[in-house]
């Protein structure tokens, strides 16, 4: 005689059971916040018996920890250890790393106020070193370049959690770490001229959507990232002429009502910073890469905000 079939909601609760379980198994597999924390102390020696490629897969995990000493401390200063000073991963480990931390730096974007920002901001922190490192050690392709730029400009316009620092659990800075990453990617010999403008019409845009005067540090780095394009030698001064005379509007109607909005006022203040620290830094460098006539546009501007 033959058996009864089993009930479709029976088949479907064992399907469920069983991704549960290697879920569990998965994570039963990760290594514990000690483990890390004995490599950060180890002088960031990889352990007998590990891999450096296999363990820094394990890694973009902990961007999304909410304890900041496993979070910065470890996730961030032994991923930059093996890449920038021992030169442990391969630019295939490298593009696998990277693979893995792309979708985290938009994981529940639009959400703000909650645990979320952590995994994204620190995920794109964590990108950010590898940018750099293609700098040096060529392992983005074009196709991959343009993905990962694509994706940190999807940071800036879709992000809603532009928190700092949160008590007890540490940095947020989403803001501010993807500036880091825009900041490497701008120094890319794959970014086109078009991209520049992409770049600085995204700076621009996170400072106009702000809703509140970033004072932890966000505009500075954002004027880093500008400044990565000044310095290119394919930089086309151009792209910024638009942001300078759509900022000065915005200026002067917020000055022109007899009450002030908060929004409008944040939103001219942190464009307006950003800019002032960019104008900074050009003045700072030794060698006055960026032209006289783009840090004189720069400078009028600034006046006309004053």
């Amino acid at each position: 005689m033959p058996g009864r079939a089993i009930p479709r909601c029976f088949s479907v609760l064992i399907a469920t059971l069983f991704f549960v379980s290697l879920a569990r198994s998965a994570t039963n597999d990760l290594h514990d916040a000690a483990f890390w924390k004995a490599i950060k102390e180890n002088n960031f020696a990889v352990p007998a018996h590990e891999s450096a490629g296999a363990l820094a897969l394990e890694i973009p995990v902990l961007a999304a920890s909410t304890d900041p000493t496993l979070r910065d401390g470890c996730g961030y200063e032994i991923l930059a250890a093996w890449v920038y000073r021992n030169h442990l991963l391969t630019p295939e480990q490298l593009e696998s790393l990277r693979s893995k931390l792309l979708p985290a730096m938009t994981a529940h974007i639009g959400e703000s106020e909650n645990d979320t920002v952590f995994g994204r901001s620190f995920s794109a922190l964590y990108m950010s070193i590898l940018a750099a490192q293609d700098l040096r050690q060529p392992f983005l392709s074009d196709a991959t370049f343009k993905q990962t730029l694509d994706v940190a400009l999807r940071c800036y316009a879709e992000e809603k959690d532009l928190r700092g620092y949160v008590p007890i659990k540490g940095w947020a800075h989403a803001t501010a770490h993807v500036a880091d990453l825009l900041k490497f990617l701008a120094r890319s010999p794959h970014l086109s001229v078009e991209d520049q403008r992409r770049i600085v019409n995204a700076v621009a845009q996170r400072g106009r959507s702000a809703h509140l005067v970033f004072i932890w540090g966000e505009d500075a780095r954002m004027a880093a990232t500008l400044l990565s394009i000044v310095d290119r030698k394919d930089f086309d001064a151009s792209i910024f002429k638009t942001w300078f005379d759509s900022l000065i509007g915005e200026h002067n109607e917020l000055w022109k009502s007899p009450t002030i909005e908060q929004q409008a006022y944040a939103s001219v203040r942190v464009q307006t910073n950003v800019l002032a620290h960019l104008s900074a830094k050009c003045a700072a460098e030794k060698d006055q890469t960026a032209s006289a006539n783009f840090r004189e546009a720069l400078s009028a501007a600034l006046t006309k905000l004053d």
